[in-house]
């Protein structure tokens, strides 16, 4: 094989569609616009839908093992730690910005619709018709057809609604007053409501406000033009990354599952927990990426990167096309301590890394534990050895990233690369040995 791209082309390829479209509304093409504004609107729809299913499988796979009582304990004390900054903020007064914050999580999740804010003298209401998170997997039948993972608890609330109380709950009980409550409704309708503390009685947004905290910017942009208003830059700009709330929350998120997996089981449990809850997702698009050419992987996975709120470039080599993430949108910014409103560090409580060697941690030490994923997605691709037919879309060298401020390194095969030509140090990191005879994988926690 050989390289298809210039460096020039690459560059093109894979530049993010809001800037598509600041060139499509330079040039006066607002057909254009409308196109990239369409494509934007849905480019973080697979890491939204990624999220929403592992968050939900994770609380299903802890009331499996653990049972009821435990698991929502175990979502509560999540709880506490994602709601910490709230907890603060609202003890400082500072209502205004709590509640527009929690409000800007639910404004990104996928198909989700948000009717404008009402304000009272007592509180916010926000109503969602429907959720974009756990109303949507409620409207797809998934809690019926898989209720270990997805189904009603106890009380009738499914399982990502579960993880949701919880952390309204842990806030509410940090506060000693009910400041977040939700009342939900038929077909995965929801109403939440914030309740006024220190500004009891004082408006907290004016009219303006309370219609555009529930839009987005695509939505405000096309808004403006079907007004006539071409004056949308200011939206197009960074729009790739305005989706950060739910994405960062989602991470640190699913970064405490992992962090109580180790608690209640070691990393064999933890290895077990993504194995389930984790790789199936990758298993269920393996025939999406392997129907698509060199060039359509390329693009897809550099929107994926886009969209992970990830800093990246791409170079090409005869078989693979190699992403430089500096940094990655996860576990990189989760290292560096980049997160929204400064809500992660590793050190913290639910933030440790892992001491010992272990082939979910790409056998490393002191491994940052959000990174544990990417070597469950490696295995999920790698699994079936290196004449399997398995894309390997989404590689992840679990060893270049040693130390906060690092860059990462993810590879995507070309289609028709010879399988064989893969470096066997890339699943060796994970425990998978291509090069004895039987192909064996050798015994876990591996030493130096």
């Amino acid at each position: 094989m050989t390289v298809q791209f210039s460096q020039q082309q690459l560059d093109s390829l894979t530049r993010p569609f809001e800037q598509r479209a600041l060139e499509a509304l330079a040039k006066g093409d607002l057909d254009a616009v409308r196109h990239w504004l369409d494509q934007m609107e849905r480019g973080h729809a697979g890491l939204d839908a990624l999220s929403a299913h592992a968050l939900a499988r994770k609380m299903g796979k802890l009331r499996q093992d653990f049972g009821e009582t435990e698991a929502r304990r175990l979502l509560e004390d999540i709880g506490r730690q994602l709601m910490k900054t709230w907890h603060a903020q609202l003890r400082q007064g500072d209502e205004k910005r709590a509640f527009a914050d929690l409000i800007s999580i639910y404004r990104y999740q996928g198909d989700a619709h948000l009717a404008p804010l009402r304000e009272t003298d007592g509180e916010v209401i926000l109503d969602l018709e429907p959720c974009g998170s756990g109303g949507k997997l409620e409207r797809q039948g998934l809690a019926d057809r898989h209720p270990d993972w997805y189904g009603r608890w106890s009380d009738g609330v499914s399982t990502f609604c579960q993880g949701c109380k919880a952390c309204q709950n842990a806030l509410n009980e940090s506060l000693g007053e009910d400041v977040w409550t939700t009342e939900k409704g038929e077909g995965g309708h929801c109403r939440m409501r914030f309740r006024k503390l220190s500004s009891k009685g004082a408006r907290l947004f004016t009219d303006r406000e309370l219609e555009t905290l529930s839009e987005t910017r695509v939505q405000q942009a096309r808004n403006r033009l079907d007004a006539g208003d071409t004056d949308i830059e200011p939206l197009l700009k960074g729009q790739r990354k305005e989706w950060q709330p739910w994405h960062d929350f989602g991470v640190v998120w699913l970064e405490y599952f992992y962090a109580t997996a180790l608690e209640k089981g070691g990393a064999d449990y933890l290895d077990e927990m993504l194995a389930q809850t984790y790789e199936p997702a990758f298993d269920a698009g393996f025939p999406h990426y392997r129907a698509l050419s060199d060039q359509e992987l390329l693009e897809e996975v550099a929107k994926t990167w886009n969209y992970h709120c990830a800093d990246f470039s791409v170079t090409e080599e005869d078989d693979r096309f190699v992403f430089h993430l500096d940094p990655c949108g996860s576990g990189g910014r989760l290292f560096r301590g980049e997160m929204w409103r400064d809500m992660f560090h590793y050190g913290e409580p639910l933030s440790p890394t892992m001491e010992e060697p272990h082939n979910i941690n790409f056998n490393r030490r002191q491994a940052p534990t959000y990174c544990t994923h990417c070597a469950a997605s490696n295995r999920a691709q790698l699994r079936d050895g290196p004449d399997g037919s398995n894309p390997r879309f989404f590689v992840i060298d679990g060893h270049v990233q040693q130390m906060p401020g690092q860059a990462c390194r993810q590879f995507s095969y070309k289609k028709n690369a010879d399988r064989s030509d893969m470096d066997p140090a890339l699943p060796a990191q994970i425990g998978i040995d291509w090069t004895s005879k039987h192909r064996a994988i050798p015994t876990r926690n591996l030493k130096d």
